[in-house]
């Protein structure tokens, strides 16, 4: 790892491929401690596979690349020559030898849902860098040799309420192999997450990849996305954050088999915040570089429409959607589910998630649920306009 001092309070760390972009951070909380320099780390195109946490003020990730891609290829297994793909594989359902005693499911999801990045610090920033959970997508070297038990047969020290009742299937131990794309191997595998102290992060031309919980935020983070792709298949955009994504590419991660959904938006947020805003985005379906598809031309041409835009997680969780499109086909007509909240806590069925719009889509929102307001001006009814930099006021 090479250091490069940029002036008093700004230091530039260069990680090789086959070096650790865990001992560039270490580096990085050491000198910030010390001397209070923010860091940028510069990283050669490679897979890194390591469970990374971001608990440095101000730190920066980007790819060192003169041509940086964010691009997958064979079914996902591999990353583009030119890219940088942080990757981890833990997933709900396994307790891997590799974890010791900690608890992956239930308890106190230290990993806010078993994120190969988790951030926790202020002013985060990252450019053409790959956010993946391999857990979904294939199975990685380090996976293969690790050894694991179902969560459901493990001793750890459950309650009665946190032990999981479900029994997962054995997962395959071959190197690449895409069978845990799968859906009954699906289960929840963030590529990155946002506690409540990650303020501020802004992610530019990045990829987060994977199928169940892809991207989590806590209540109090604030999130800025700028272009790149968000891609995901169940509620994979999820929590109670304050979130703008700008201009980016959604790709709904299903494979064609039957029963194989896609939600885009979870969202919880609390009273008096902002929620979620997805502004001049565009949808489309993964393609058979990205995902293993099973008939992937009659998937395009012949299946029912089986992505929303959002499935709320609370009543209360605010969505916004602005300019949206998306290709021929791809969304179903209704857009929005009821399938989190209904029955639940505060559900009213004549108004169930009151912070649910839309303005000026590809359809003009034709065929939405009651309950979704389809704006007529870029205004919501507090009086805030649609626009990124009203969302999120500091990001950038």
């Amino acid at each position: 790892m090479n250091i490069f001092v940029a002036s008093i309070l700004f230091l530039v760390l260069h990680v090789s491929t086959g070096e650790s972009v865990t001992a560039a951070v270490d580096s990085a909380r050491a000198v910030y401690k010390e001397r209070g320099e923010r860091t940028t780390i510069v990283i050669e195109p490679g897979t890194y596979c390591e469970e990374l946490t971001i608990d440095v003020p101000g730190l920066s990730l980007k790819n060192a690349s003169r041509k940086p891609s964010i691009g997958l290829k064979n079914h996902g297994v591999e990353a583009d020559p030119e890219a940088v793909r942080l990757t981890w594989y833990y997933g709900h359902g396994y307790q891997y030898k590799s974890m010791g005693n900690r608890v992956n499911y239930g308890g106190s999801r230290e990993r806010r849902w078993n994120a190969s990045v988790l951030v926790t610090a202020p002013d985060f920033y990252a450019e053409n860098i790959i956010f993946e959970n391999s857990f979904n997508l294939y199975v990685c070297e380090k996976e293969a040799a690790d050894s694991l038990v179902d969560i459901s047969q493990s001793d750890m020290p459950w309650t009665a309420k946190e032990r999981p009742k479900k029994v997962m299937p054995v997962r395959p131990k071959e190197v690449g192999s895409t069978e845990v794309q799968k859906k009954k191997y699906r289960e929840r595998a963030a590529a990155i997450s946002f506690t409540e102290t990650a303020k501020n992060a802004h992610l530019k031309n990045c990829r987060a990849v994977g199928r169940q919980d892809v991207l989590y935020g806590d209540d109090g983070a604030s999130i800025y996305w700028e272009g790149g792709i968000l891609a995901g298949g169940v509620d994979f955009i999820f929590g109670a954050m304050t979130m703008c994504v700008n201009k980016a590419t959604i790709v709904a991660n299903i494979n064609g088999e039957k029963g194989d959904k896609c939600y885009i938006a979870a969202g919880r947020s609390e009273e008096g915040t902002r929620g979620m805003l997805f502004y001049k985005c565009h949808i489309r379906l993964a393609n058979e570089e990205e995902l293993e598809i099973s008939n992937f031309k009659s998937q395009i041409s012949n299946a029912k429409p089986e992505v929303w835009l959002a499935r709320p997680w609370r009543w209360w969780g605010e969505t916004v959607w602005a300019y949206t499109t998306w290709d021929e086909g791809v969304l179903n007509s209704e857009g929005w589910s009821l399938g989190l909240v209904k029955d639940k806590e505060g559900y009213n069925a004549d108004d169930p998630c009151p912070n649910s719009y839309e303005y000026k889509s590809q359809d003009q929102s034709k065929g939405r649920p009651s309950w979704v307001r389809v704006l007529k001006k870029p205004v919501l009814p507090d009086g805030t306009k649609i626009s990124p930099k009203k969302w999120i006021k500091n990001t950038y």
